[in-house]
């Protein structure tokens, strides 16, 4: 026994039989989620090294490229980054000549943004490594489970109420498609 005043020992600790659905624990739902995020993470991370992209800026390239040039704020909207951080990316972006900037001839106030064909040229390369990594990580789920858990995560991210003019569909090699 410890005779410091306050010391924690083994037998101090409580832990549960199974996991309460109440409370936060190491297999919650919310962690679990964040685990595999963070797993995705690192492997685009890799994926995307010598590029000058940052992970966050995947997302801008991609929304570009699945719909074209849009405005700032949509393209904010439908990925769902603030403002500040938009246009953080966009400004590196826009220097690597990835996209361009101009203002919109409806609203001057507004700026459309799109791909540049070097942009375009460059993102594309990286279409095969992003895939690979994908592959990687869903690699311990059979084909099934893969487009159930695509099918589920599209539901709890509310892929609908993103951009309801378009429908996401699976293409032959797993990858989402806009149709």
């Amino acid at each position: 026994m410890d005779k410091r005043k306050g010391a924690l020992n083994s037998s101090s600790f409580v832990r549960s039989e199974r996991p309460s659905r109440n409370s936060p624990s190491l297999t919650s739902m919310g962690f679990l989620l964040h685990l595999a995020q963070s797993r995705l993470r690192d492997a685009v991370i890799e994926a995307i090294e010598g590029s000058g992209l940052h992970p966050g800026q995947l997302a801008v390239l991609g929304a570009l490229a699945d719909r074209g040039g849009m405005s700032q704020r949509r393209l904010g909207e439908l990925i769902q980054i603030e403002k500040s951080s938009m246009v953080l990316f966009l400004d590196a972006l826009e220097a690597g000549g990835w996209v361009l900037r101009k203002s919109d001839p409806q609203d001057r106030r507004a700026h459309v943004v799109q791909l540049t064909p070097e942009g375009a040229r460059k993102f594309a390369e990286l279409g095969p490594r992003l895939l690979a990594a994908q592959n990687r990580f869903l690699e311990p789920l059979t084909d099934k489970e893969i487009a159930n858990l695509t099918e589920m995560l599209k539901r709890l991210a509310g892929a609908h109420e993103i951009d309801g003019d378009n429908q996401v569909a699976m293409a032959s090699d797993g990858t989402p498609q806009v149709c």
